[in-house]
């Protein structure tokens, strides 16, 4: 029997650690945020058709798409257009019992998708689950990355990932970040794409002892139970992928003078850090400076 309809949601991501080094071997460590992004397919009486609406968090369309015939050639040209028809036509080689035509399908993003939690992983886990094929399979035949942020979409959980093929190893976690009631999330507003980030750093092979520390320093994180070896850790963490990838530290960037630890989460130079705050005169600290979504981790941590 056909589905008339399908409907799933997958969970965004955060890079706990592990950034750049885990496209060397070493693992990471990666955190679900409560915001996400849902699908929604319903089939139509246009069966040579797809038509493809994707909404922003608060509700406005950034693409409206429509696609026919089995090429899903796109009535539209762009960037974003081209990336969803290549997803749709790998999920086709890798089903090939799945056929998008005749759906009208619609997503909508939790978080705004400048914030860099996870638009185009949540993606890849969506349309896998509605085509029924392998969701990592279809992420490395269409983009670039570890795929850490598949695996969090897909698991709904903080996890620890390595990459490897031709499936990566995932372990589920149940994780919880030392006196998380004085971390703070904050968003940088400079989202940083992952593909040029990959590909900047990719052409130079990191020496293998700093991998071998980045990924025993994940360890050591994932099982910290203090917030004293918690910041320490995170801040030593800090110092490696500085070391790995020749750029300074967030902090040395642009918060000489804060006090408490400071780390980037993914990509650097971008997106969200997070913080160490002691007060509300800390927060004032980065809203100052611009910084105006500062989120606890209660409102974005699962």
């Amino acid at each position: 029997m056909q589905l008339s309809s399908f409907e799933s949601f997958a969970h965004g991501k955060l890079m706990l650690t592990g950034e750049y080094a885990v496209m060397h071997g070493a693992r990471a460590l990666a955190l679900a945020t409560r915001y996400g992004q849902h699908l929604r397919a319903e089939r139509t009486s246009q069966s040579d058709n797809l038509l493809w609406t994707a909404r922003d968090a608060d509700g406005s369309v950034w693409l409206n798409a429509e696609f026919t015939g089995h090429l899903l050639q796109a009535r539209e040209a762009g960037a974003e257009m081209e990336i969803l028809r290549k997803l749709l036509q790998v999920s086709k080689e890798l089903n090939p019992l799945f056929n998008p035509l005749g759906w009208k399908v619609e997503t909508r993003l939790e978080f705004s998708r400048h914030w860099g939690l996870g638009s185009s992983s949540t993606l890849v886990a969506l349309i896998a689950q509605w085509a029924g094929c392998n969701a990592f399979e279809l992420f490395f035949e269409t983009l670039s990355g570890s795929g850490y942020d598949v695996a969090v979409a897909l698991h709904g959980n903080h996890l620890l990932y390595r990459l490897e093929r031709p499936l990566p190893h995932v372990e589920v976690l149940d994780y919880h970040i030392p006196e998380a009631d004085s971390i703070r999330f904050i968003y940088l507003g400079k989202k940083q794409s992952s593909s040029s980030e990959i590909q900047r750093t990719r052409q130079a092979v990191p020496d293998a002892l700093l991998v071998a520390d980045v990924d025993m320093m994940t360890t050591e994180i994932s099982q910290a139970n203090s917030a004293t070896d918690f910041d320490y850790l995170i801040l030593k963490h800090e110092e490696l992928i500085s070391r790995m990838i020749g750029l300074p530290t967030i902090r040395k960037q642009l918060f000489k003078d804060y006090p408490l630890p400071i780390k980037s989460l993914g990509a650097w130079g971008g997106d969200f850090i997070l913080v160490r705050v002691s007060d509300k005169s800390d927060e004032k600290y980065f809203s100052s400076k611009g910084y105006d979504i500062i989120l606890k981790a209660e409102e974005i941590i699962m």
